[in-house]
């Protein structure tokens, strides 16, 4: 079956359309070309100096670790905000001054990981708005034969006249891929679109986007869904602290020691195994788990986030949970704290079923939780947060001599006691998350992405804290992105992988790299 853009090359007349180029850009320059590209917000850089080229036809991806900058280069290119230095060019037309509408209008076109169609609209009514961002360039198309042909291509001509709010998350999808394909791109952006799918579904956008790759559209394509980006990609730039670390084929970014460093972390021995051997084998400790979930499934609003998962903490381990992003941990975190309700299985902290008890009751019980992105209060001073995470009555007692632990933990936070959590760096903001999520006297602290977006020489002393806090008592669950520091400091290891359990076991187990690297890296 020819695409919907092959049929407008070869028939236009059949739809009214005028022959003319998709882009009316001079050949010899490249589509695009961001050129020293920064961004700032106060003291924190996003972006810093990014330089990059796509030609005429490519598909570029773009990957890296959270918070390497990949959202904020593609909202740059789109104008949707304006960079702090650096210049974006679409052919010879520069763009870093342009508004989001005068870029949709020249051609430039995002899809964002969360498709945002209007509700109360029907899908065909989507399209038709969408394809007035293409009307200068191309006065001539019958919109309304363009509309009907793209809901053919992408499969919802029979979901056509239901409003968007109520299709499912992969009809929003192909949804969100329909309104850029009706928009006639010079450059298509996507923005993680494959997020939050299921294989199946996975395959079934990635079809579309093959197609639209195909027809000669060039792409940038954002994802952490290690098989779009081999598929699709003929060249990838991978980004880490806001800079390019890397550019090339997908299978030499998959072999780049440099890249596998901020996906894995650094080697912590010459074979890249953790130097120490768990305290005490599972299979040897007595007594049930202190954390159990069986058969729990979890999802938010579409396909299940984890699937049919088996997991479990026995008192006084340090637990690894490790995998790529979207693999399933930030979803397992707000299960055990109460955030999230699972659908499906038990979940049992200390003999009692837990699965539909509100997170406050979670807290009376002893279960605390640092969360992804620190979520400190930041117009109150670092005493005045650490105070807040004493709420559960079991901690109340206790709460003098648990703080001055804290300051003997992270000396740092008593210099600053009465400072404003905003006059924090980021390390000292992490540090204050755990010290609040300790001030609630937990027996079972979760710490989720401790290390994001962390110097090396901070994740030192968060790694080096972590061994004291279960030195005194407190078992941990560490919810990781960078493999070998979890695995050195680790007593028992999981691994997810789009939202299923695929290792579970010692951390010597994953010497060889073999699971790990599926994980993160697919199968290159």
């Amino acid at each position: 079956m020819a695409t919907f853009l092959e049929t407008l090359r070869r028939k236009p007349r059949q739809f009214g359309v005028v022959p003319e180029p998709l882009a009316q850009l001079d050949a010899e320059l490249p589509v695009l070309r961001v050129t020293n590209l920064s961004k700032q917000y106060g003291k924190t850089v996003a972006l810093d100096d990014v330089s990059l080229q796509i030609a005429p036809g490519e598909t570029l991806g773009i990957i890296g670790p959270n918070g390497a900058g990949k959202t904020t280069l593609l909202s740059l290119i789109a104008g949707q905000q304006r960079p702090t230095a650096g210049s974006v060019w679409l052919g010879a037309h520069r763009m870093d001054t342009a508004s989001p509408h005068e870029a949709a209008r020249r051609g430039i076109v995002l899809a964002h990981q969360i498709p945002r169609p209007f509700a109360r609209m029907t899908v065909r009514q989507n399209l038709r708005v969408a394809s007035l961002a293409a009307a200068g360039r191309n006065a001539h198309v019958d919109r309304h034969a363009a509309v009907e042909a793209v809901l053919a291509q992408t499969g919802l001509a029979a979901k056509a006249d239901k409003p968007a709010g109520d299709i499912t998350l992969l009809d929003r999808k192909r949804l969100g891929l329909a309104r850029a394909m009706i928009a006639r791109p010079i450059l298509l952006l996507l923005d993680e679109v494959a997020a939050g799918l299921t294989i199946p579904e996975i395959e079934q956008l990635l079809a579309l986007i093959v197609q639209l790759r195909d027809d000669g559209t060039t792409i940038a394509i954002v994802e952490h869904v290690d098989n779009v980006i081999r598929e699709l990609a003929s060249r990838v730039v991978v980004l880490d602290w806001g800079r390019v670390i890397a550019d090339g084929t997908p299978a030499a970014i998959a072999r780049d020691e440099r890249v596998r460093e901020i996906y894995l972390g650094r080697r912590l021995n010459e074979n890249g195994s953790s130097p120490k051997a768990p305290t005490v084998a599972r299979a040897a400790r007595a007594g049930s788990p202190l954390l159990e979930l069986a058969n729990v499934t979890a999802r938010y609003n579409g396909p299940p986030a984890l699937r049919d998962l088996d997991f479990a903490v026995h008192a006084g381990e340090i637990v690894a949970v490790l995998g790529a992003n979207g693999a399933g941990k930030t979803t397992l975190a707000r299960l055990i704290s109460g955030v999230l309700t699972p659908t499906a299985g038990t979940l049992c902290f200390d003999g009692h079923d837990l699965a539909h008890v509100p997170a406050h009751r979670r807290a009376e019980r002893g279960l605390a939780s640092s969360p992804e992105g620190r979520r400190i209060f930041t117009d109150l001073t670092v005493d005045e947060n650490l105070e807040i995470g004493a709420y559960p009555k079991r901690a109340r007692p206790s709460s003098a001599a648990t703080k001055a632990w804290i300051y003997e933990l992270f000396p740092t936070l008593h210099e600053r006691a009465q400072r404003f959590g905003n006059e924090l760096s980021g390390g000292q903001q992490q540090m204050l998350a755990i010290g609040r999520a300790l001030m609630a006297s937990p027996r079972l602290l979760v710490l989720d992405e401790a290390s994001l977006g962390l110097a090396p020489v901070m994740i030192d002393t968060i790694y080096e804290a972590i061994a004291k806090i279960r030195a005194r008592g407190v078992t941990v669950m560490l919810i990781e992105q960078s493999a070998y520091r979890a695995l050195a400091i680790a007593d028992y290891v999981y691994v997810l992988d789009h939202g299923v359990r695929t290792f579970a076991g010692s951390p010597h187990e994953l010497r060889n790299e073999a699971t790990l690297s599926r994980a993160y890296f697919g199968n290159a």
